[in-house]
């Protein structure tokens, strides 16, 4: 056999050239959006900034005040300038990242999450750019023009400087020469002021908590949709986790609609709100669409008149930003997101909600009868983005940083981090006065079940004890029979109770409108103790056991007149249920 002879090696070279590079991050992607991927670093350091020196706060809460901290912008027709004070970049990061292709941010909660953002502007939007950032330990500059850099095949690295910090904390993004039509938009003022405008609906959370966004001049004003508080329609909302993202939904009536059976409704006030009726969707408090009554947000149909009013909110909150429903410019959403697609499937069922509450109003009009505010109770308890356990600004003030002086520099998000994220607390439930902590899953949660769980997450069982035995009582029954149901075990359970009654010599007349009894449903439990799984399953029976042994207990609270408690032993008993009852509200179902 003829030996082959042995070839000489060699590599092939896959590097991408500088121009194609560049050309296909910045070709399908608008200047706006380039905009807002600067905007969104910058409240990225803010984030990190507010984390850094609040000690007692978790980087797994969204914060709730950015009081302090501002971004300001200034367009023109010859330069474009971002300024902030919200924590600089640091020489390191500018170094290693800051302008690396494709270096993901690792920003807890971050929302400039793709390491394109700072280098598609400055290659977007002009010739020339200038970085000047200071963390107040040291300041650095750097400058690129982006002609020379392109012509340059030989390296990659871009010159820089460090400085001694000079006090002023945070970065300066400038970018000179303009390319035509850039210029042409940012020399006009009605281009700067609808642009205000989308800044003011996109980060309508941020300016709320605090966040000063300044563009040529003049504050960006908080334009999120509200929910009205004080209206006739009650406010719904749900909170669950789902592969690591934490879905908020809210749900209720424009604030400024009202039905055409309330007396104070003027027809020509609801035609000007058209436009703001439908779904936003956050993603860690940035709006990604605002207002959407297209099939994106569950409208099959056509969104008709009924849905005059309404307006939902879905925040999708997460410490890993990349696990969010967005697509790259952040502008629209990923309908391929598990998280999202499960939640697509409430916002459907909120909206319908709606529709028959709208049905029933109209009804009233008809028939001239008024349709009334409900009684003042104050704002629904809508979860905190934040697992529920979010601790106040108010008791806990982050450190203020310094107002932002003309020029001073501003902090590029997706560079400082690196910080080792916080353990996320959980609640202690010798700390609550409630029947349920705030964590609770209610992603199997609806109608009634999802009342009686948010009843449970807001009763004060210190002031209430014998109502709280009550509620304990029918949450348990509530919860067992949805929980059986989403197993596909219901049938088995009936039939389980009815060979269980005919022992007792009880007939059963009608198996199909029968009712399990939660004592029923405790010996079902009891005997098949394979429904918890191996992993909880002692933890679980231990559980039963004790809601087994206070169901007298609670019977007598809710039968017997002489039947007495206190604080103390309704508070044990919670404690003793609260496994079982978690369980039977958040179980998942088989898969």
């Amino acid at each position: 056999m003829v030996a082959r002879p042995r070839g000489k090696p060699f590599t092939v070279d896959t590097r991408p050239t500088k121009i194609a590079l560049v050309n296909s991050l910045t070709r399908d992607i608008s200047v706006e959006a380039c905009v807002f991927d600067l905007i969104d670093n910058a409240v990225d350091a803010a984030r990190e900034s507010i984390f850094a020196k609040s000690e007692d706060l978790s980087s797994a809460t969204l914060p709730e005040s950015y009081s302090g901290y501002e971004i300001r912008l200034s367009f023109s027709g010859e330069r474009f300038c971002i300024a902030d004070n919200c924590g600089g970049i640091s020489v390191e990061d500018l170094q290693q990242t800051a302008l690396r292709f494709g270096e993901r941010s690792t920003h807890p909660l971050g929302i400039g999450i793709f390491g394109l953002g700072l280098n598609r502007a400055l290659f977007k939007i002009g010739k020339v750019g200038n970085i000047h950032s200071d963390t107040g330990r040291q300041r650095s500059e750097l400058v690129l023009n982006t002609e020379n850099y392109l012509q340059t095949t030989d390296t990659w690295d871009i010159p820089a400087k460090e400085f001694k910090s000079s006090g002023h904390i945070g970065t300066i993004v400038e970018i000179v020469q303009l390319h035509n039509e850039i210029a042409q938009n940012f020399g006009d003022t009605t281009w700067v002021e609808n642009y205000r405008k989308e800044i003011s609906r996109r980060y309508g959370r941020f300016i709320r908590k605090g966040l000063i966004i300044d563009v040529n001049e003049i504050p960006a004003e908080d334009g999120e949709i509200h929910i009205r508080e004080d209206g006739p329609f009650k406010d719904e909302y749900k909170f669950y986790v789902l592969d690591g993202v934490s879905v908020y939904f809210q749900v209720g009536q424009h604030e400024q609609h009202r039905f055409s059976a309330e007396p104070s409704y003027e027809k020509s006030s609801n035609a000007q709100l058209t436009l703001q009726y439908g779904w936003t969707i956050l993603c860690n408090d940035r709006a990604v669409i605002m207002a959407d009554r297209s099939w994106k947000t569950g409208w099959d149909a056509k969104f008709h008149t009924e849905f005059y009013g309404f307006v939902g909110v879905v925040n999708f909150v997460s410490d890993s930003p990349s696990l969010l429903p967005w697509d790259t410019t952040k502008s629209d959403v990923d309908l391929n997101n598990r998280a999202y697609q499960v939640a697509l499937n409430d916002m459907r069922k909120f909206a319908q909600k709606w529709r028959q509450f709208a049905t029933q109003a109209k009804v009233l009009k008809r028939k001239d009868v008024p349709l009334l505010p409900l009684p003042d109770a104050g704002p629904a308890p809508v979860p905190t983005p934040a697992g529920g356990v979010g601790i106040s600004p108010a008791a806990n003030p982050a450190p203020i940083p310094k107002p932002l002086p003309k020029e001073t520099p501003r902090s590029d998000a997706g560079v400082t981090g690196g910080r080792k994220p916080k353990a996320i607390i959980k609640p202690d439930h010798n700390q609550f006065a409630s029947i349920l902590p705030k964590d609770v899953s209610e992603r199997y949660c609806d109608d009634k079940h999802l009342a009686l769980v948010h009843e449970a997450k807001t009763f004060n069982l210190r002031d209430f004890p014998y109502a709280g035995m009550a509620l304990i009582r029918i949450l348990f029954e509530v919860s067992a029979v949805k929980f059986f149901d989403r197993l596909g075990l219901a049938g088995e359970v009936q039939r389980f109770v009815i060979a269980e009654r005919q022992k007792k010599n009880f007939t059963v007349r009608d198996p199909i409108s029968m009712t399990v009894s939660a004592d029923e449903y405790i010996t079902y439990m009891e005997t098949h103790p394979e429904i918890w799984g191996t992993l909880k399953a002692g933890h679980l029976k231990q559980a039963l056991r004790n809601m087994a042994a206070r169901k007298k207990l609670l019977n007598g609270v809710v039968h017997n007149p002489y039947q007495s408690i206190n604080g103390s032993e309704a508070f044990a008993i919670r404690d003793e249920v609260l496994p079982i009852l978690r369980h039977l509200i958040q179980a998942d179902p088989p898969s």
